[in-house]
């Protein structure tokens, strides 16, 4: 892998993180929102970092040639690409889930007391948007620990070998 190639898998990483960010800044606005009904407009701000995860996914060797100088592709290093990629999706999972933990506790004792104890009741009336947004950050958490080598396929395709060139 060259250096820029370092930084572009480096910046379509930095996207799935801001895909995780972006359901944690929709649960504060929902939050807020309750707190506050006139400030149903901070239900956009998700938007922008899933903008930015869009083109950070779309474009990450734009990216990387503006922050590392062009290089020979002489000058590579030694990394097993697809097997960096799908270990740093799967620590990116594993963040994911572990900051969801508290919330899942939260709402599995909930479901434990059958919704009668007055402290859950309390704490999750008028929350579903909010518990959504974390079912929706876990699972996405879930899939990268899961699945991280289809992360790495998309991140480093592999090539398809024609038919032709098989029968030879």
């Amino acid at each position: 892998m060259t250096p820029q190639q370092i930084v572009g898998l480096v910046a379509r990483l930095f996207a799935l993180w801001l895909v995780i960010i972006a359901f944690q800044i929709f649960t504060i606005a929902s939050v807020m929102n309750q707190s506050q009904p006139e400030a149903a407009s901070l239900y956009f701000t998700p938007v922008l970092p899933l903008l930015l995860a869009l083109f950070l996914w779309r474009f990450p060797m734009f990216i990387a040639h503006k922050l590392v100088p062009r290089t020979h592709d002489t000058n590579t290093l030694r990394m097993p690409a697809r097997e960096l990629t799908a270990a740093a999706s799967a620590i990116i999972g594993i963040w994911a889930l572990i900051s969801s933990l508290p919330h899942l506790f939260a709402f599995g004792a909930f479901i434990l007391y059958g919704g009668v104890h007055q402290t859950f009741a309390t704490y999750f009336s008028g929350r579903s948007l909010e518990i959504l947004a974390i079912a929706f950050r876990c699972v996405f958490g879930l899939f990268l620990v899961v699945k991280p080598w289809f992360v790495a396929s998309k991140v480093f395709p592999t090539e398809v070998v024609s038919n032709d060139a098989e029968q030879f």
